[in-house]
């Protein structure tokens, strides 16, 4: 993975001119997908999961103190409901299951918000046609009339956006950029 570093930009006719640059779409070609710059999920401040969860961590404790036991997993189960991620991963197709199963429990990183630039039709295509049939199976187990609260109202959301980076890491050669949120209210006034 590398990282492509942009210089900030501050208005759209900068991020137009950048991208007409020669250099960085010669560097943006050598990669099949780009991912946005990963979030780390064993960052967050231990007073932020004490005050969400103090019965989630009476039966994890060590997690509190270990950076090193917050993984993707861990997290999810924190924000989402516990063992939902592990139920939804039981419905993968075989190539994806035990693959994706490590990953969550293994990595502390996931390129957030479900962006992603893909070059190739077929790559798109392949990657929905996991995706799809296996949300529509997260349905059936989830369904929609007893979700509540944030974190279970979007779990669709968020089980494609763990799933998202493993499959393009996977199955890619891919690179990361900034995602730079711009406020566009500025260029109205």
């Amino acid at each position: 993975m590398k990282e492509l570093n942009p210089q900030l930009i501050k208005d759209f006719s900068e991020a137009e001119k950048l991208s007409k640059e020669k250099k960085y779409q010669e560097s943006i070609n050598k990669y099949e997908s780009i991912l946005g710059s990963p979030i780390f999920v064993n960052q967050f401040r231990t007073m932020k999961f004490i005050k969400k969860g103090i019965k989630f961590f009476a039966k994890k404790p060590y997690a509190i103190f270990s950076k090193k036991e917050r993984n993707l997993n861990f997290h999810f189960d924190f924000m989402h409901g516990e063992n939902n991620l592990n139920n939804a991963i039981d419905l993968l197709d075989k190539e994806n299951k035990d693959d994706f199963r490590k990953f969550v429990n293994t990595e502390v990183s996931f390129n957030p918000h479900n962006m992603f630039i893909c070059k190739s039709k077929k790559t798109l295509k392949n990657y929905y046609e996991v995706l799809f049939p296996w949300l529509e199976k997260c349905e059936k187990i989830f369904g929609f009339d007893n979700l509540e609260g944030f974190g279970k109202i979007r779990i669709y959301t968020f089980l494609a956006e763990r799933f998202m980076p493993y499959w393009f890491r996977k199955n890619t050669k891919y690179a990361t950029i900034p995602i730079i949120f711009y406020d566009i209210r500025k260029d109205f006034n």
